[in-house]
């Protein structure tokens, strides 16, 4: 089987165009591009944002007369009006107006993310001999670039992770606190969806182990919609953390009750055998994740089907490597269950580095070429001088944010504070 790394170019050439080309032919459609964007796409499939996100097709113009001013996102959402029923009124006099219908705008900073990998003259001399002693056969040694461009690439996913989960969690907003890694930049949107819209538990807490947690979600689903005049069915979903699951939900008795109902309706034997307790040879004690999500997806659950949230990311700064989530701790959302399950959309803008490069403001003494990846990232390749050698740059930018679609029918639950 034929390698799929092969090259035709001698040492010189190919590094040359490993570092001043991106590997591109002319048409800009090198192989390598394409070796690249397959072990991205492969990578990513795990990707958090990916479920809750779509990339937005517009790209946010930017103002290279100020670079530092961050380009702004704009989002406008239809506010619904509640329809009640019609007044008896004496003939010719005036009628009661209904509420006004209109739409909410709601706008942010699109922030720049970026990572590089970095090379020296050494190390380019070195590929170069062992380009020589393999010569023109079947190689895998552009397998380290591709594979360092997908990690390059693979940091902004995890980034778009974290704020997804930020922007999902808490109503909108997001910043980089807990990811800033080596940054001193300070990320900050502020939560945009309406006030009201921050729920609490209900009568008790979930962790409370009298807490009838399917009726109290059922409560609170069926309130906002009656409130905010959006028929009872309408699809909606609960998107509610893996470790919440594990420790609040799965140790219900309530969720236990409404689980082993699920089971015994669904059984395929009809005969079923009831204890003196009341209870049957089917009942558990022990509820399963599968059999929880299987339950609230079923027509006789209490409430809308349940989206299990698992996200974590990897934050490396000058002291230390640790683990971090970006979901909101103690919080669960109610929201609809939009087009392929997403609620909002990666807005994205050009970057100034890019553009600068296009305008061929830059340094006779660099050589840099930039392609896309993924729609919204930018891949840049540059050679600099590095005192009397030479520097190779590998760069993936991007300059994004996520953005609710439908804010206004979005729900954040404080499962940790009860009702006044």
């Amino acid at each position: 089987m034929a390698n799929a790394y092969k090259y035709q170019d001698n040492p010189q050439t190919l590094v040359e165009k490993l570092y001043a080309k991106g590997l591109l032919n002319e048409t800009g459609n090198g192989f390598v591009q394409k070796l690249i964007d397959k072990s991205i796409v492969l990578n990513a499939n795990r990707f958090f944002w990916q479920e809750n996100f779509a990339v937005e097709g517009n790209e946010y113009p930017i103002d290279l007369g100020d670079t530092q001013k961050n380009p702004a996102w704009t989002v406008r959402m239809k506010k619904n009006r509640p329809v009640p029923t019609a007044d008896a009124m004496a003939p010719l006099s005036e009628v009661a107006q209904l509420d006004g219908e209109g739409w909410s705008e709601k706008t942010g900073s699109i922030y720049q993310w970026g990572k590089g990998l970095y090379d020296t003259s050494m190390s380019k001399l070195e590929l170069m001999a062992r380009l020589r002693e393999l010569g023109n056969v079947d190689s895998d040694l552009l397998e380290g670039y591709v594979r360092g461009v997908a990690d390059l690439t693979n940091t902004h996913m995890y980034t778009l992770s974290n704020i997804g989960a930020q922007t999902i969690s808490k109503g909108g907003a997001y910043n980089n606190q807990k990811i800033k890694g080596f940054s001193a930049i300070t990320v900050n949107q502020e939560a945009y969806i309406p006030a009201s819209n921050f729920k609490t538990a209900g009568a008790k807490v979930w962790s409370d182990v009298d807490c009838d947690i399917p009726t109290q979600m059922q409560k609170i689903e069926y309130d906002f919609k009656e409130a905010n005049s959006i028929d009872v069915d309408a699809q909606f979903v609960w998107q509610i953390p893996y470790t919440t699951i594990l420790a609040v939900l799965l140790k219900n008795r309530f969720f236990k009750a409404e689980v082993n109902r699920y089971i015994r309706f669904y059984a395929k034997d009809k005969v079923i055998v009831v204890n003196n307790n009341g209870g049957t040879s089917l009942d558990t004690d022990v509820i399963t994740l599968e059999d929880l999500v299987a339950y609230s997806r079923s027509e006789i659950s209490k409430i809308s089907p349940i989206m299990v949230v698992k996200e974590e990311q990897t934050v490396q700064d000058i002291k230390t490597i640790r683990t971090v989530n970006g979901w909101e701790e103690n919080k669960v959302v109610l929201r609809p269950i939009g087009v392929g399950g997403k609620c909002g959309v990666i807005v994205h803008s050009q970057v100034a580095d890019v553009e600068m490069i296009r305008t061929g403001e830059i340094n006779n003494s660099v050589t840099a070429n930039a392609s896309k990846i993924l729609s919204f990232l930018y891949l840049l390749n540059e050679v600099s001088n590095d005192g009397k050698y030479k520097k190779y740059a590998t760069k993936v930018i991007g300059r994004y944010g996520t953005v609710l679609t439908e804010a206004m029918q979005h729900v954040v639950v404080d499962i940790a504070t009860a009702d006044n």
